[in-house]
């Protein structure tokens, strides 16, 4: 059911950028500043505080938290210079070749940041379970503006429907595959660590997208309530979650 789930978001990216042709740009930067609010508050309040509280009786080192926490922010910088910041809204005129090059920088994403929804029989206790919630809906989330992004990126560029499809099919499964591989590979037992890592993703990209330069420093009134929204059912989610 999960990897439907994570399936879900892309196809309805697809198919906003189809039906409801929301591949205007200043649109596109109002649904990423909900995402990005929506993100950073779920990591506040959420995942960050759960990857202090013991687990079994042994508490992570907090140095050892921020480390890894510290390396998710700027692995995402060094993705960044791959995709050129699709994940966070900033959609290019691009050309050829460039295409495929942004498409590995969000694949390697997709993939990494799922390797922290892997699960593992020895740690199914309510808290990594809630944790385990609160991130798929975030990657969930998250994707749904990228998709968009994406695909009208590869369409605009003069892309085949056909081949931009087949892209961002590419792109879409590779969550799923993150997600089976650590189940499968023992990585799950490192959820923790590899959650830090998503963390500090997360951070990264949430921080850019809600203090990027505006015009004159100032916050478009759509944007600003975008941010509202987000940050009211971040808060929301994690209250009735609790």
């Amino acid at each position: 059911m999960e990897y439907f789930v994570l399936l879900s978001s892309i196809a309805l990216g697809a198919l906003t950028v189809f039906w409801l042709r929301l591949t205007d740009a200043k649109r596109v930067k109002v649904l990423n500043a909900f995402t990005g609010s929506y993100l950073l508050t779920l990591v506040m309040l959420h995942l960050l505080p759960d990857l202090y509280e013991p687990e079994a009786g042994v508490a992570l080192k907090p140095l050892v938290i921020g480390g890894f926490i510290l390396f998710g922010f700027f692995l995402q910088i060094a993705m960044d210079s791959i995709s050129m910041g699709i994940e966070h809204g900033h959609a290019h005129e691009i050309h050829g070749r460039m295409a495929f090059g942004i498409l590995a920088g969000l694949c390697i994403h997709a993939f990494v940041e799922a390797l922290a929804l892997g699960k593992s029989p020895e740690h199914q206790t309510a808290h990594d379970l809630a944790a385990h919630h609160f991130l798929l809906v975030s990657v969930v989330v998250h994707n749904y503006p990228i998709s968009i992004a994406l695909l009208g990126m590869l369409l605009q560029s003069g892309m085949k429907k056909s081949s931009a499809l087949l892209c961002l099919g590419l792109f879409a499964v590779m969550a799923p595959i993150g997600m089976f591989t650590s189940s499968y590979t023992g990585l799950a037992v490192y959820s923790r660590y590899l959650m830090a890592i998503v963390i500090g993703i997360f951070m990264h990209i949430s921080t850019t997208i809600l203090f990027e330069s505006e015009d004159h420093h100032r916050v478009p009134v759509g944007k600003m309530i975008a941010i509202i929204v987000g940050l009211i059912l971040g808060i929301a989610c994690v209250i009735f979650e609790a």
